[in-house]
């Protein structure tokens, strides 16, 4: 039975051997393969971020698509696909895991021989002493190089296992179990050495996610900083090297973006703060994330783009909107303030009043700090512009200028109401709608209101929310 678990020995060493030089060549062919993906993801790294800077969005696209690509040929190899792989990567990969499973069965049958040597207590004193000194020598050797790894990342608790087993021998060596003590140390240092193999394989599917995290973070990061640069251009107010006019274009659009782009920008420097350690040093850190976490990160980027995305037109137009309410606004107050001579009534005039969700958020508080020098202003310019006039008859005349956003459009429409506390004036409410169309020159836009129920059923909320503010007035 002892000449078996030698002869066992011999033949998983031989395996482990034609296994680790498998490996090896199957590595090279897929590092070659990463490789080349990696050199033209860096080629394009620099023109990347001129893309970004100049929006050039097939330049964009193209890096874009090697990304996923990249991403992709690390999810197959991770899953164990080598499809997308080359021919000959693929003949070593078959190769291996032919290799790897004539080694199992030597394992396992090494461990049904070593458990029938230990449980044989009439073996006392048979075998060498010193040969099972020697073999846990190796065993003990082997396991702190395993030590030396990020073992607790990878397999934890699975480094325990091995100490004990190397502890049993020394405890079976010191019984005069010799040949058990050396059956055990030769299956733990075979057991250990797959260990390592294991341990290295996470490892390296470990840094490939780490690279592609940091691949997708310094593109985020890209994309946000353009948004200043295109803010500035939008507003032209360069801010150059003034942090304080910096720091107000910031605060601008996180409030035009109602938040949205405070909550990525927080979310990527979360991110960021794990890159500033290095690679290195973050792999040792305890806590550092394990390869299924850096997926979730990846994953969680790619959802902070999609965001940014989506805000990199909205809030410049929502802003844009904003200002062509307050040019519209001053035309109408001007043409029937003083072509028809209807009278304003400045003090029912204004933006929608915010409610106390808005009112508390940090984008609205650091906006109406910043512009309004600690005024108390309940006002949402984001929202609608409400005008009221009225006529000699003493009819009151509304006005509202309302934002609608749809499909990442923000278009303004103006809808009127007049009070008549009694039958439509259908003429003259005709004339004030011809007025309003002519003072803002943008009849497509205006949209006359007889009937406040009516408008209440619009499925559009910004159109049903103004009629509730008008059954509020009148």
């Amino acid at each position: 039975m002892a000449d078996r678990v030698r002869q066992l020995e011999q033949e998983i060493n031989a395996l482990q051997q034609q296994l680790r030089q498998q490996n090896q060549q199957a590595e090279q062919e897929r590092q070659r393969i990463i490789d080349e993906q990696k050199r033209a993801i860096a080629y394009y790294q620099e023109d990347m971020r001129r893309a970004v800077r100049e929006h050039d969005e097939k330049t964009k696209q193209e890096y874009e698509r090697m990304l996923k690509e990249y991403q992709q040929s690390i999810e197959r190899e991770m899953q164990g696909e080598a499809a997308g792989m080359s021919a000959e990567y693929r003949r070593l990969a078959k190769e291996v895991k032919r290799s790897e499973e004539q080694l199992a069965r030597k394992n396992q049958e090494l461990e049904q021989q070593v458990q029938a040597i230990r449980n044989d207590l009439s073996a006392r004193n048979q075998g060498s002493s010193r040969e099972a000194k020697e073999y846990l020598l190796h065993a003990t050797n082997e396991f702190h190089q395993i030590e030396t790894k990020p073992h607790e990342k990878f397999m934890p608790k699975r480094l325990t296992i091995f100490y004990n087993a190397i502890k049993d021998g020394q405890q079976l060596y010191q019984a005069g179990l010799f040949e058990a003590a050396t059956a055990v140390a030769i299956s733990a240092k075979s057991g250990l050495e797959r260990l390592g193999y294991q341990i290295d394989d996470k490892a390296a599917e470990w840094d490939r996610q780490y690279d592609l995290f940091l691949m997708k973070l310094n593109y985020l990061a890209a994309k946000v900083q353009q948004e200043l640069s295109d803010w500035e251009e939008t507003i032209a107010e360069p801010s150059g090297k003034n942090a304080e006019l910096r720091k107000k274009h910031l605060v601008e659009i996180n409030y035009w973006s109602k938040g949205e782009f405070a909550d990525i920008v927080q979310a990527m420097n979360r991110y960021r703060k794990i890159a500033s350690i290095g690679k290195e040093a973050y792999l040792k850190q305890p806590d550092s994330a394990n390869t299924d976490q850096l997926k979730d990160y990846i994953k969680d980027i790619a959802k902070l783009d999609e965001r940014l995305q989506l805000l990199h037109d909205l809030y410049p137009l929502r802003y844009t909107a904003s200002c062509q309410r307050a040019d519209w606004g001053e035309s109408i107050i001007d043409f029937l303030s003083d072509e028809i001579n209807l009278e304003w009534h400045e003090e029912l005039t204004g933006y929608r009043q915010a409610t106390e969700e808005v009112l508390s958020s940090r984008c609205f508080q650091e906006y109406v700090k910043m512009n309004f020098d600690g005024e108390s202003v309940t006002e949402d310019t984001r929202e609608w512009l409400k005008l009221v006039f009225e006529n000699a008859s003493g009819n009151k005349i509304y006005i509202y200028l309302v934002p609608v956003e749809a499909k990442r459009n923000v278009e303004n429409r103006v809808i009127i109401h007049i009070d008549y506390g009694g039958a439509e004036q259908e003429l003259y409410s005709r004339d004030i709608y011809q007025h309003v169309c002519e003072a803002i020159q943008s009849p497509d836009a205006v949209k006359y209101a007889a009937d406040i129920n009516e408008l209440k059923m619009n499925t559009n909320k910004s159109f049903s929310d103004t009629a509730k503010d008008l059954e509020k007035n009148l």
